[in-house]
């Protein structure tokens, strides 16, 4: 997932929908302390390992992926360096609408977004406004992933 990307070098993330915490204990493990990590998460059930195992140092938030501009603003960062996600393609447009938005806005300024998928023609339809390139496919992976980056 961090393939060509020096998380050390990182000075704002945010990781959307980071479940169990996969790509956030890579995280955890690999940037400076300085840098500010926020984990959105929408799932009530996963918010207190999330933040027994890393709010002491990455900002844990409940809440929709959806809202990712008005989390930025409230926090008044000038830029966001690297944006991950593993969200699904069957979110509810009131969900996607001002995500995709929000994403165009901060890859347009910048940022990186990193993303993975277990449906490339999916992810490449539902993405089609992006400049996607595809990082890498883990085929050995249950079920096969592809790793897609936008800048």
């Amino acid at each position: 997932m961090f393939e060509g990307i020096d998380l050390s070098q990182q000075g704002c993330i945010v990781e959307l929908g980071p479940g169990t915490g996969c790509c956030t204990r890579e995280l955890f493990a690999n940037v400076q302390e300085t840098c500010k990590v926020t984990v959105i998460e929408l799932n009530p059930d996963y918010i207190p390992h999330l933040r027994s195992a890393y709010g002491d140092r990455f900002e844990i938030i409940q809440g929709s992926a959806a809202d990712l501009d008005a989390y930025v603003e409230e926090r008044g960062w000038p830029r966001i360096d690297l944006i991950l996600s593993g969200l699904p393609f069957t979110l509810p447009s009131q969900v996607m609408q001002p995500l995709m938005a929000a994403l165009q806005k901060r890859t347009d300024a910048g940022a990186v977004y990193r993303c993975f998928t277990y449906f490339p023609r999916m992810m490449e339809r539902h993405y089609c406004q992006f400049a996607l390139r595809r990082v890498r496919s883990v085929l050995l992976n249950l079920p096969p992933m592809w790793i897609y980056t936008v800048n």
